[in-house]
């Protein structure tokens, strides 16, 4: 990658756990959350499939209040704990179950294990985005725009269960190297500002160059986090979670209540 080296550009930094975010470090920045096993990739598919907007929540009861609180017929409840469906919603998930038939101008309830906790620690950022392989190309431009060469840039990491995830952090290192990539004559100069930053960017490089004969959906399998999806019979997802650009479409955090909405860029 052509940043490798620069002493000047734009800082980034990776957290591999929300937990690992250290305190008030995001604030005037802008953050970037990925769950790709599997919540921001549900997120993305939903709003690509007509859904008006996202509420993450935390727990399961805030879940249902919130769902409870929107006029009826109006709320899909989506969820999962330890990978399945909470008992009572209408959904789990699974990318695939988020169909235009179901989501279209409806508004969809949503509390996970990783994904939605990683969101709501990213809140103190200036700007917040989420991220998935399916949107990987639209939220590195959207990206490019919202730093402007002014801001910190936080790219965030959901993990597994309270470990690092292997497909977290090779969607990092993926938006890195897209970010890197000229656009309109141009591209991001970004300065790895801690470790991790470095570790995600050599990530990627290696185990792209190997795509030809080891697609990567095969190398999310090898993860914990992939592991665990097969483990409750639901390897279809992780084809999905592995499709890259499939939608171009940026989900941004809106607050007060937060909120995830999507729009095409330009």
């Amino acid at each position: 990658m052509a940043f490798m080296g620069r002493v000047e550009g734009t800082p980034v930094f990776v957290h591999l756990l929300p937990s690992l975010i250290p305190s008030g470090l995001l604030r005037g920045g802008v953050a970037v959350v990925m769950d790709v096993l599997r919540a921001t990739t549900v997120m993305t598919h939903a709003l690509a499939a007509g859904a008006r907007v996202i509420f993450p929540t935390l727990s399961i009861e805030e879940a249902q209040a919130v769902a409870a609180s929107l006029p009826a017929g109006t709320a899909i409840l989506a969820g999962e704990r330890q990978g399945l469906r909470i008992a009572g919603f209408d959904r789990g998930n699974s990318p695939g179950d988020f169909t235009p038939e179901l989501c279209r101008d409806k508004s969809l309830v949503m509390t996970t294990t990783n994904g939605t906790v990683a969101i709501m620690a990213s809140l103190e950022a200036e700007r917040t985005f989420i991220a998935s392989f399916a949107n990987l190309s639209a939220t590195a431009g959207a990206v490019e725009d919202a730093v402007g060469g002014a801001r910190v840039l936080h790219l965030v990491c959901s993990g597994t269960d309270g470990e690092i995830s292997l497909e977290d952090s090779l969607l990092a290192g993926a938006l890195m190297a897209a970010l890197d990539q000229p656009r309109d004559g141009r591209s991001m100069a970004l300065e790895p500002a801690n470790d991790s930053a470095l570790m995600v960017a050599a990530q990627w490089r290696e185990v792209s160059r190997d795509f030809g004969s080891r697609p990567l959906a095969s190398v999310i399998r090898l993860g914990r986090g992939g592991r665990r999806v097969r483990q409750i019979g639901l390897d279809p997802d992780i084809d999905l979670a592995a499709a890259v650009d499939q939608f171009h479409l940026i989900a941004e955090i809106h607050r007060d209540p937060p909120r995830i909405e999507a729009r095409t860029r330009g």
